[in-house]
């Protein structure tokens, strides 16, 4: 499947990048033929042009597979734009993604216990109290860095953005969370706490870059109300306090819905990374 837009060349600027870079090696190679008299420097020749033939499909797919996840998310989020870091934001990701061992990226998922349910939680039950998502388990050091930079690059969203399908709700305007309530702010809010994302399965193997896209994706973010995104607790919008039950529940699906298309996602740009 191609793709031409500005999005896409951004959204998938590494294997872009690594596409044209070898487009470049080939027309370097066809513009340098040797003489045919030279059997040894033909030999080379032709021995260059399949190494470099047999990088065409694998690049071509990690493109393919970068350019589907893309569409795949302007498919469920059409009225969403995915917001790219700017150089001084993936640099800080980078370094506290470049001090993490291979082995700290594979074990990275250990600190994700699913113990949570979330379509059973309701005020007052004691499991609200006990349960990881409500008092998560430590995070290491090295992956902790990792959540702390992520949560200091979080984008400045326009309130004209559409997130899950709408634009910021209006100062004054009735809050969903609070019947009988008005909003006097709105936030934009990570549907998926980073600090739980961070230890998604293969959310550390990404590049810097992809774990902003994924962090910062329109399968992840929503609009809040002030009120309730201060309200929150350990990050999840599930567990904010004093919220109507309906509410509860309808954030509780939409964040099962954020978990399976963030799953897909990071799975997608992984493939698109060639791992």
């Amino acid at each position: 499947m191609a793709a031409t837009s500005l999005d896409y060349k951004e959204n998938c600027a590494d294997p872009v990048a690594e596409a044209r870079a070898l487009r470049e090696k080939i027309r370097v190679h066809n513009a340098n033929p040797p003489a045919q008299s030279n059997a040894g420097a033909v030999a080379t020749y032709n021995a260059e042009a399949r190494a470099l033939n047999a990088q065409k499909g694998p690049v071509a797919a990690r493109l393919r597979a970068c350019a589907e996840a893309f569409f795949q998310m302007k498919a469920n989020h059409p009225l969403s734009t995915v917001v790219t870091p700017s150089k001084d934001k993936l640099s800080k990701i980078a370094t506290a993604a470049g001090k993490l061992t291979l082995a700290q990226k594979r074990a990275g998922s250990r600190w994700n216990p699913e113990t949570y349910d979330f379509l059973k939680y309701g005020p007052g039950k004691p499991g609200m109290t006990t349960r990881s998502d409500r008092k998560p388990v430590p995070l290491p050091s090295s992956i902790k860095a990792v959540y702390k930079a992520l949560d200091e690059t979080r984008p400045d969203i326009p309130r004209t953005s559409y997130l899950q399908g709408v634009r910021a709700p209006a100062i004054g305007s009735a809050d969903p969370a609070y019947p009988g309530r008005r909003i006097n702010g709105v936030a934009f809010d990570h549907i998926i706490p980073l600090r739980r994302l961070v230890t998604f399965r293969d959310f550390l193997k990404l590049t810097p870059r992809n774990m902003y896209l994924v962090a910062n994706s329109p399968a992840n973010s929503q609009w809040l109300s002030r009120a309730a995104n201060s309200s929150k607790q350990s990050g999840s919008s599930y567990f904010v306090s004093g919220a109507s039950p309906a509410w509860l529940q309808a954030q509780a699906k939409l964040r099962e819905k954020a978990t399976k298309e963030v799953q897909e996602l990071i799975a997608a740009l992984l493939k698109s990374q060639g791992a």
